[in-house]
């Protein structure tokens, strides 16, 4: 039967492994958590860097709508008087010089991190970039041309134009949740615009 000593021998001739394997124990313990500190200062890095993304497109989509809003005004403002004057087209060629809608340059220069941000405002903020340019794309086929043969209904401009404006709005309150505002952006008057597309949807059916 093994006595005391045996043991205390036995315990000894293990006393450097067990010392190894504790070391290495706090080892993996101590990697661990750092490795969770850096995960967590990596998220804060992401989240911090997306917040920046959200913030800067926020306000060049701001600065786009109340461009946006000012154009679809007058041009329903234009449609309505070149009707009373028996004009062909929505607008002439001074309108185009008056009401320059800008190229979204800081949309397109971040694009490559646009998704950092959730589905949700990318999904948004695309959608308002694809009424947009449909808007920018769509707004010289109001000109009348002899050429042609026939007018563009100003709906080419003024649902994508409206959708632009009115559909972005929860996405903008989402961001004012996420980043630093002092107030909630205002949402354009556009009850003249809606007029004339009820009035266009009413006469085409």
């Amino acid at each position: 039967m093994p006595t005391p000593f045996d043991w205390y021998a036995e315990l000894k001739s293990w006393q450097q492994s067990l010392a190894s394997l504790l070391g290495f124990g706090a080892l993996m313990v101590a990697a661990l958590f750092n490795y969770h500190l850096n995960r967590r200062r990596d998220q804060r890095l992401r989240e911090e860097e997306a917040n920046a993304v959200a913030a800067a497109l926020y306000g060049e989509i701001l600065l786009i709508r109340i461009e946006v809003a000012r154009a679809i005004r007058a041009l329903a403002l234009s449609h309505r008087r070149r009707e009373l004057e028996g004009k062909e087209g929505s607008i002439d060629e001074h309108f185009l010089e008056a009401f320059p809608l800008p190229e979204p340059l800081l949309y397109k220069s971040l694009a490559a991190k646009i998704g950092m941000l959730s589905p949700d405002l990318i999904l948004a903020i695309t959608e308002f970039h694809s009424n947009y340019q449909e808007v920018r794309s769509s707004i010289p086929l109001l000109l009348h041309k002899e050429d042609r043969g026939f007018s563009y209904t100003p709906l080419a401009v003024l649902r994508p134009a409206r959708d632009a404006v009115m559909k972005i709005r929860p996405a903008l309150r989402r961001i004012e949740n996420l980043v630093p505002v002092a107030s909630p952006a205002a949402d354009p008057n556009l009850s003249e615009v809606e007029d004339l597309i009820d009035v266009e949807e009413f006469n085409r059916g």
